[in-house]
């Protein structure tokens, strides 16, 4: 037994001295006595077996395991969708007159468009007011008017277009549909424009049809420049409102009747103008009616409903 126990011990020491020498010269080849075959060593880690020059952040082909993730081949992993943020998404504001550069450089250009007209023309546009109230004579503004005033009130006619599309088009995205068919909001401003441009033209060319078979070149002339001058006070009455509209959210309904009011003003003057320049020496009471119908009520009616055709043919019906 202790033969067995002797020749064990043997055997470990000498198993103990031969890792002592293998380390010995493993240590001795660190230190430069020898050389290292480093392809002979294990390197799990691969560090070492790379060509000289190789770039460390190249790596041609990628592996597969770099490609593909463990979720490719699910249906439901979508990469190109970014992940969501943190907190809560917020309601969207709506859309706002006020809010629109484009319509605050409008009604800007209005503004300066206005107190240049006036500046530069108080004399014509005095002469012009005072003009609506008592009859024309031959000697009157109106059969004087320059290219330059010409050009003022077809300004501001245009502006009065613009003004009353505007409140034309708040009017329909609150009371008739909040959505419409068109891509922007400009377009359906413009479309309202438009319309009542067309109106203010056909009118124009209404009258100058009818009062040239009816009565001679001079009285229609009074009667036109008076009628463009409503038309272009009617912009200036309205721009105040549409101030108070758009910018500090006045109620709707009371823009309403003062539109409202506006336009029957308008109507007032130009029956009462037609009645002086046209009517006032025949006393025919039954023929102004029927002038005044055809020629302000009747067109008035058809604008309206082209109106309601139109929003109703845009509108988007849930």
């Amino acid at each position: 037994m202790s033969q067995q126990t002797d020749s064990l011990s043997a055997a470990v020491v000498a198993q103990q001295d031969s890792s002592w020498h293998a380390s010995d010269s493993l240590g001795s080849s660190w230190s430069g006595s020898g050389a290292v075959d480093y392809w002979r060593l294990s390197d799990s880690l691969y560090s070492l077996k790379r060509d000289q020059g190789t770039d460390l952040l190249e790596v041609e082909p990628l592996p597969q395991y770099y490609q593909e993730t463990f979720f490719s081949g699910d249906s439901l992993l979508h990469p190109e969708v970014s992940g969501h943020g943190y907190g809560q998404v917020g309601e969207p504001m709506p859309y706002l007159l006020r809010h629109d550069n484009v319509v605050t450089s409008l009604l800007l250009i209005c503004l300066v468009a206005m107190l240049f007209a006036f500046a530069h023309n108080r004399r014509f546009a005095a002469q012009q007011l005072k003009g609506l109230f008592f009859r024309p004579n031959a000697s009157d503004s109106y059969l004087t008017e320059t290219p330059g005033e010409r050009r003022v009130k077809l300004l501001m006619t245009i502006q009065t277009c613009l003004l009353l599309s505007l409140g034309v088009y708040l009017y329909s995205k609150e009371y008739v549909a909040s959505t419409y068919v068109l891509q922007s909001d400009y377009q359906l401003i413009i479309i309202f424009f438009a319309m009542l441009l067309a109106y203010l033209m056909l009118k124009d060319c209404a009258y100058t049809i009818v009062n040239g078979v009816f009565f001679d070149g001079k009285r229609n002339r009074q009667f036109l420049s008076a009628i463009r001058l409503v038309s272009a006070l009617q912009g200036v009455l309205v721009y105040p409102v549409v101030l108070l509209l758009v910018y500090f959210g006045i109620s709707l309904q009371t823009v309403i009747y003062y539109f409202a009011g506006v336009v029957i003003l308008g109507k007032i003057l130009a029956f009462y103008k037609s009645y002086i320049i046209f009517f006032r020496q025949n006393e025919g009471f039954l023929q102004i009616i029927l002038y005044f119908c055809a020629l302000e009520i009747v067109p008035l009616g058809t604008l309206v409903g082209v109106w309601l055709m139109v929003v109703n043919l845009l509108k988007v019906n849930f």
